[in-house]
C-alpha cells in the first residue's frame, strides 16, 4: 500500500509537471521572425499548388507551406542567418534568391510571368551506402545489389553493426535487439520474427537503421537498441509499382512473387506490397552432452515446408493544410511443417562402446497468423514546426502449435527394448491495444519533444499435453492434461526530450522516459505478479571542428522484458531425456549503454561500453544423476561489456564502392545460480566487406561480393562460439531501359555458416554444431513501372511512432 500510495504521488507530480511544461511550452514570450510576402502570377494555374520553402546556409529545409487563394504567405524562423526562398509548383521552380534576416522582413509582390522552369544545378548522385547521424547508424538499402531479390533477414545479414546467427538478430557485440518495421515496434520472439522478416521483399525496402541508444521518444524496450526498417515511400506526382518472382535452390527449393504499388496525387497517398514464398530447407543440428559415465550424441536434421504470405496497405489522407490522418494494416501468416528422425547413441569412453540408443521421430505444425492497425492523425499546430501526432494501435497475434514425437530406446548388454510418446498443443492468443500522443515543440532556445502512452497486453495459452515417459509397451490411448496460462501486462509511459544546436560546431540532446509496468501471470498452479516504476534517461553530445571531422558521446539506459513465449511454463519433450519449458517467474534485465563515436571523411569509429545487470535467457541444465537435459529460461548472469568497432567506406572509383567493418569486444560476466561457473570472461569480434562493381559505362551490369567473418570468443551469457563466416556473390543485369532487373546470387559459397557453440552447466559439458542449409543460389526477375506526371501537392507527414510492444 505504502508503495502504491508513492507511486500515485509520484504519477500526479508528473502529470502536475507536465500540465505546467505544456504551458510554458505554449507562450511565445521567445524572439522570432516572419518573412511574408505575396505571389502574383499570370499564369492559368496561378496560386494552384503553389509551395514557398525556406533553405538555410547550408540547403537544407527549414521551412515549408503553400500559400494562400490568394498567393500569400508567411514563414516564422527563430534565428537570424542567411536564408534561401524558393517558390515550387508541382515539380516546377519558379523563384530562387538568397537574403540574410535578423528581423521580420516583407519581400512584397514577387511577379511571375509564367510558369518556367527555373535552371538549377541539381546533384544527382545517391546517398551514401552508410550514413551517421547523432542517434543511429543508417544503411540505404535501396543502394546496394546484394539485396536484391532476397527478404528483410537477408538484408540485416548484411547491415553494418547487426548480426543474425541461426535467424537470431542481435546488434554485434551486444545482446537482443527491438526490431520496428516504419518506426512501429514489431516485438515477436525470434522464432516469429525471422518469419515476419522473412516474409517481407527486399526489393520494398528504403533503409536499415540501427540505433543503439534509442532517444526517450521511443519505448525503453531492448537490451542494445533498436532496428527500425524502412519501406519505400510513394514520392509525390507519381504513382510506381513493382513486381517479380525469384527461384531459390537450396537441398530443397523455394519459389517466389512479390510486388508493391504506391500512388500519390492531390491530398491522397496510397501503399501497397504482398509477397508471398512457397519452399522447404533441410537443417541439420548435432548435439553433444559429456556425462559423466558416456557420451550422449544427438543428430537432429528436420525438413520444415512453408508457406508464407506478408502484405501491407497504407492510406494517407490530407483533410486540410494542417491536418493529416491515416491507416495502415498490416497481415502476415506462415503455414510451417517440421518434421525429421533423431538418433541418439549413447557411448562409453573406454572403448566406445554402444550404451543405449534412442530412435526418435518428431513432427511440429505452427500456424502464426500476424494482424496489426494503426490509426494516426498528425497535426500541425504553427508554420514553426511544432505538430501533434495521435496514434492508435492494435495487434492481434495467433498460434497454433501442435508437437508430436515418438520412438524406442535400445539398451544393449543386457538387451531391452522401451517405448516413448508425447503430444502437446498450444493454442496462444495475443491482444495488445495502446494509445500514443506525441508533441514537437521547437523554441527559440531548444527544439522540444513530449508525449505520452498507454498500452495493455493480453495473452491466453490453451494448453494441452501427454509424455508418456519409458514405457514398455507401445501407446495406443492416452488422454492430453490441460494447463491453461494467461498473462496480462500495463504499461504506461511519459517522456520529455530537448535538442538545442548550441553553435555550428556543437549540439546537444538530452531526455528522459518513466515506464510504469503491472504484469499478472497465471496457470491452474502458479500465479506471478509484477508491479515497478523505472526512470530511462538519454544523453547525446556532438562536436563538428570542420567538415570532415565529428565526435559524438551517447548514454541510455534501457529494459529488456521476457517475451510471452518465455514466461509461458508450457512443458513440451524433445525425447524421455530432454524437456523445453518457460519460465512465468522470469524478471527483465537493465542495461546501461555508453558511446564514443568519431567520424573522419569515409571513417566511422566507436568505442562502447555496456552494463547489464539481472540478464536472461535459455540454458541447458543437466542433470548427471538421470542425464536429464531441461532447457529452461532463467535469469543468472550480470555482464561487462567493452567494444571497439571500426567502419571505412571506400568510394574512389565511380565503378567500386566498398563498405567494410570491423568490431571486437571484451566481455566479462558474473553468474548468480549455482548451476554455473562464477565467472566468465573473454574477447570476441566480427570483420565484414560488402562490395559493389560496376561493369560498364551504361551500368547495366553490376556485380557484388559479400564477406563476413565471426571470430570465436565468448557471448557474455557463458556460451563460448566458434568461428563462422559467409562468402556470397551477386550479379545483376538491367535491361529495357533498367527497369527491368535480373540477378543471379550465390550464398554462402564454402558452406562455412556453421553456428557451434559450447557450455558448461552443472559440471556437463555440452557443446552444439548447426546448419541452417544457407548454401543456396537464387534467380530473380523484377519489374517496374509507373507514371511521373500525376499533379500533386506535397505534404509534410510526422514521424510514424513505433507500434506497441506485443511481448511474444
Amino acid at each position: 500500500m505504502k508503495y502504491q500510495s508513492i507511486r500515485k504521488s509520484l504519477f500526479n507530480k508528473l502529470n502536475f509537471l507536465s500540465f505546467i511544461i505544456l504551458i510554458i511550452l505554449t507562450s511565445k514570450t521567445y524572439a522570432q521572425f516572419t518573412i511574408s510576402g505575396r505571389i502574383e502570377q499570370t499564369d492559368k494555374n496561378k496560386n494552384q499548388f503553389t509551395e514557398v520553402l525556406l533553405l538555410d546556409k547550408d540547403s537544407v529545409i527549414v521551412k515549408n507551406d503553400l500559400t494562400t487563394e490568394n498567393g500569400n504567405f508567411a514563414l516564422k524562423v527563430n534565428s537570424s542567418g542567411v536564408y534561401t526562398l524558393k517558390i515550387k509548383q508541382l515539380n516546377l521552380f519558379l523563384y530562387n534568391k538568397s537574403f540574410h534576416v535578423n528581423s521580420d522582413l516583407n519581400l512584397g509582390t514577387i511577379s511571375i510571368e509564367k510558369t518556367k522552369e527555373i535552371k538549377e544545378v541539381v546533384i544527382s548522385g545517391k546517398k551514401k551506402l552508410v550514413e551517421r547521424k547523432i542517434d543511429r547508424l543508417v544503411f540505404n538499402v535501396e543502394n546496394a545489389i546484394v539485396t536484391t531479390g532476397g527478404d528483410a533477414l537477408e538484408v540485416l545479414k548484411i547491415t553494418p553493426g547487426v548480426k543474425v546467427q541461426n535467424d537470431n538478430v542481435s546488434i554485434i557485440g551486444k545482446g537482443t535487439v527491438s526490431v520496428m518495421l516504419d518506426d512501429r515496434l514489431i516485438q515477436l520472439k525470434q522464432e516469429d520474427l525471422s518469419n515476419f522478416l522473412k516474409s517481407i521483399s527486399s526489393e520494398n525496402l528504403k533503409s536499415i537503421e540501427v540505433i543503439t541508444t534509442p532517444p526517450a521518444k521511443y519505448d525503453a524496450l531492448g537490451n542494445s537498441g533498436i532496428i527500425n526498417i524502412k519501406t519505400k515511400t510513394t514520392k509525390k506526382n507519381s504513382w510506381n509499382a513493382n513486381v517479380g518472382t525469384n527461384y531459390l535452390q537450396r537441398s530443397r527449393a523455394e519459389g517466389g512473387v512479390f510486388g508493391n504499388f504506391n500512388y500519390n496525387k492531390d491530398k491522397l497517398t496510397i501503399s501497397t506490397s504482398l509477397n508471398y514464398r512457397d519452399g522447404a530447407r533441410y537443417s541439420t543440428q548435432h548435439d553433444y552432452a559429456y556425462f559423466q559415465d558416456a557420451l550422449w550424441y544427438t543428430a537432429s536434421p528436420y525438413v520444415v515446408d512453408y508457406k508464407r504470405f506478408g502484405g501491407k496497405l497504407g492510406v494517407d489522407y490530407q483533410i486540410t493544410k494542417k491536418w493529416t490522418t491515416g491507416i495502415q494494416y498490416i497481415l502476415n501468416t506462415n503455414k510451417l511443417d517440421f518434421y525429421g528422425d533423431v538418433d541418439t547413441p549413447v557411448n562409453s569412453y573406454n572403448n566406445n562402446e554402444l550404451l543405449r540408443y534412442l530412435k526418435t521421430y518428431k513432427q511440429t505444425k505452427n500456424k502464426p497468423v500476424f494482424n496489426s492497425i494503426n490509426f494516426y492523425n498528425d497535426f500541425k499546430l504553427d508554420s514553426l514546426g511544432r505538430k501533434l501526432t495521435i496514434n492508435l494501435d492494435y495487434f492481434n497475434f495467433k498460434n497454433n502449435d501442435e508437437k508430436l514425437y515418438y520412438g524406442n530406446s535400445y539398451i544393449y548388454n543386457p538387451y531391452s527394448e522401451q517405448y516413448f510418446f508425447g503430444n502437446n498443443n498450444n493454442i496462444q492468443k495475443i491482444d495488445n491495444f495502446s494509445g500514443k500522443i506525441d508533441v514537437e515543440f521547437p523554441t527559440a532556445f531548444v527544439n522540444l519533444s513530449f508525449g505520452g502512452k498507454i498500452a495493455t497486453s493480453k495473452a491466453d495459452n490453451t494448453i494441452k499435453f501427454f509424455n508418456s515417459g519409458l514405457v514398455d509397451n507401445p501407446i495406443t490411448n492416452y488422454n492430453l492434461a490441460d494447463n491453461p496460462f494467461q498473462y496480462t501486462e500495463n504499461i504506461q509511459a511519459l517522456y520529455i526530450s530537448g535538442n538545442k544546436k548550441i553553435n555550428a560546431k556543437w549540439e546537444a540532446q538530452a531526455g528522459l522516459r518513466m515506464e510504469a509496468t503491472q504484469t499478472k501471470g497465471s496457470s491452474s498452479t502458479k500465479v506471478t505478479k509484477n508491479d515497478y516504476l523505472k526512470f530511462f534517461p538519454t544523453f547525446y553530445l556532438t562536436y563538428k571542428p570542420n567538415e570532415n571531422n565529428s565526435l559524438g558521446f551517447n548514454y541510455s539506459r534501457r529494459i529488456d522484458r521476457p517475451t510471452f513465449n518465455e514466461l509461458n511454463p508450457n512443458l513440451y519433450f524433445e525425447n524421455p531425456f530432454q524437456s523445453i519449458e518457460g519460465n512465468p517467474f522470469l524478471q527483465p534485465a537493465f542495461i546501461d549503454n555508453i558511446e564514443l563515436t568519431h567520424t573522419y571523411k569515409n571513417f566511422d569509429s566507436k568505442i562502447y561500453y555496456s552494463k547489464e545487470a539481472n540478464l536472461y535467457g535459455q540454458i541447458a541444465i543437466a542433470d548427471p544423476a538421470t542425464n536429464d537435459i531441461r532447457f529452461t529460461n532463467e535469469n543468472y548472469v550480470n555482464t561487462q561489456r567493452f567494444g571497439l568497432a571500426e567502419g571505412y567506406t571506400f568510394d574512389k572509383f565511380k565503378w567500386w564502392n566498398s563498405n567494410n567493418s570491423l568490431d571486437i569486444n571484451y566481455v566479462k560476466s558474473t553468474s548468480f545460480i549455482d548451476v554455473l561457473q562464477k565467472d566468465q570472461e573473454g574477447w570476441s569480434g566480427r570483420f565484414s566487406t560488402n562490395n559493389d562493381f560496376i561493369l560498364n559505362k551504361s551500368k547495366t551490369w553490376a556485380f557484388n561480393v559479400n564477406y563476413w567473418y565471426n571470430f570465436a570468443g565468448v557471448d557474455g551469457k557463458f556460451y563460448k562460439a566458434g568461428a563462422m563466416s559467409n562468402l556470397s556473390a551477386t550479379i545483376q543485369y538491367l535491361l529495357l531501359d533498367k527497369n527491368l532487373r535480373i540477378s543471379l546470387k550465390a550464398n554462402d559459397i564454402f558452406r562455412t555458416e556453421k553456428m557451434k557453440q559450447s557450455s558448461i552447466v552443472n559440471n556437463v559439458y555440452q557443446k552444439g554444431i548447426y546448419y541452417n542449409d544457407n548454401q543456396s543460389v537464387q534467380l530473380t526477375v523484377s519489374y517496374k513501372f509507373g507514371n511521373q506526371k500525376i499533379k500533386s501537392v506535397r505534404r509534410s507527414v510526422g514521424n510514424e511512432e513505433e507500434r506497441n510492444r506485443t511481448g511474444n
